[in-house]
């Protein structure tokens, strides 16, 4: 059995989209260990949002349930080392008492590279492009090194890390990767002693070479139901270009109201709009929600809109026979899923990369597919051409 713990929901359903892939029966837990038979136990958690004490704490006790079981472990991390990775490490080393990491958070595939220890998206340094404005981890250096160690800057200076591009006993590598073959060569160096950490592309490796799994071609794919709820939860370009496209097809899109948009939120208007959603979906059949097509600021507004989305689905779900339930963008999913108490899903269709479609497990006839607000949605879904 393999056990991954995520730091975000997308990275997580992208690990199980890969372990689809070459036929294992994986079980998706939301901050939890996922208590379903499988091959492989994919947690995904939210710890980019929080502070590195509490990303520590979160998959220490994650780390310690897991090891309960036996198998073994993969950090999933950001390709871009987003996120206070350090102080997860730390973490699943202290609970394992291993004392190396190979960490490779490289996808040569998509252009993301490590070369003589720094990283290139395609023909640019990291720092030289959008990442370097990232809004919680912005990239100011294209070290390697220097990216894991000031982004959990409290975890680095409790120690002295020794973290290089080669392989130790004792320390972290992060080893350059020009290709995929990179991905699997430092394989051969690892001891048991060695914890396995970094992007889909290398678990992807690390399930052949380790695990010895072959790509599965005559995977059954369940038909997805034409009749669905679509959640618009990103502000990605692409998205908000697929809204456009799918409502020239007559599929219904809503926006929240202006009401639902400020700070204060009037008694009743959740439920007052969602009234309306539900007799516009049983009449329909297939819709599309958004929050707003403009930016929306007050204190706290992501999670406040956040939660009222939740609501609002929450309410169309109760009334509607709804069977697919589609989110774009990841925090949205998160906290849709958080809302619902939805701690536990069974992957059952890669749609696409990053695509992944998975089955309720307490509501069998729901399903629920998530997608980053970057990635496009399978080409025909809602009758939209990419």
């Amino acid at each position: 059995m393999i056990t991954v713990l995520a730091d975000d929901l997308t990275g997580a359903a992208e690990m199980a989209g890969v372990a689809m892939r070459y036929g294992l029966r994986v079980a998706f837990g939301i901050e939890s260990i996922p208590d379903v038979e499988s091959d492989v136990r994919i947690v995904a958690t939210d710890s980019r949002s929080v502070t590195e004490e509490e990303a520590f704490a979160q998959h220490l006790r994650l780390t310690q349930d897991a090891l309960a079981s036996p198998g073994w472990l993969f950090k999933k991390t950001d390709s871009v080392l987003r996120g206070h990775v350090l102080a997860e490490l730390d973490a699943l080393l202290q609970a394992t008492g291993k004392s190396s990491v190979l960490l490779q958070p490289a996808n040569p595939s998509v252009g993301r590279c490590i070369c003589d220890g720094k990283y290139w998206v395609g023909e640019s340094l990291l720092h030289e492009t959008g990442f370097s404005t990232d809004p919680d981890f912005p990239a100011k250096s294209s070290s390697v090194k220097d990216l894991l160690l000031h982004r959990s800057p409290q975890f680095a200076a409790n120690k002295e890390w020794n973290v290089s591009t080669a392989f130790t006993q004792n320390g972290i590598c992060i080893p350059d990767a020009t290709s995929v073959e990179d991905l699997g060569k430092a394989l051969a160096e690892i001891s048991s002693d060695t914890l396995l950490a970094g992007s889909a592309a290398f678990f992807e490796q690390v399930l052949i070479h380790k695990a010895g799994v072959k790509e599965q071609t005559n995977i059954v794919r369940p038909a997805i139901h034409s009749d669905f709820l679509m959640i618009c939860g990103s502000t990605h370009p692409q998205g908000r270009r697929f809204v456009e496209q799918i409502r020239e097809t007559g599929c219904p899109v809503h926006y929240f109201p202006q009401s639902l948009l400020e700070e204060n939120e009037p008694d009743g208007e959740i439920d007052s709009w969602s009234a309306k959603m539900v007799n516009e979906w049983n009449e329909s059949r297939k819709m599309v929600l958004s929050i707003s097509n403009e930016r929306v600021s007050f204190p706290q507004s992501s999670s406040v809109l956040g939660l009222r989305m939740s609501k609002v689905i929450q309410n169309i779900l109760n009334q509607c026979d709804v069977q697919e339930l589609l989110i774009e963008g990841g925090a949205t999913a998160y906290s849709v899923m958080k809302f619902l108490e939805w701690n536990t899903l069974i992957p059952v269709q890669e749609l696409a990369p990053g695509v992944v479609r998975m089955q309720v497990s307490h509501c069998p006839s729901l399903f629920l597919t998530i997608k980053p607000g970057s990635y496009l949605w399978p080409n025909g879904l809602g009758g939209v051409e990419s």
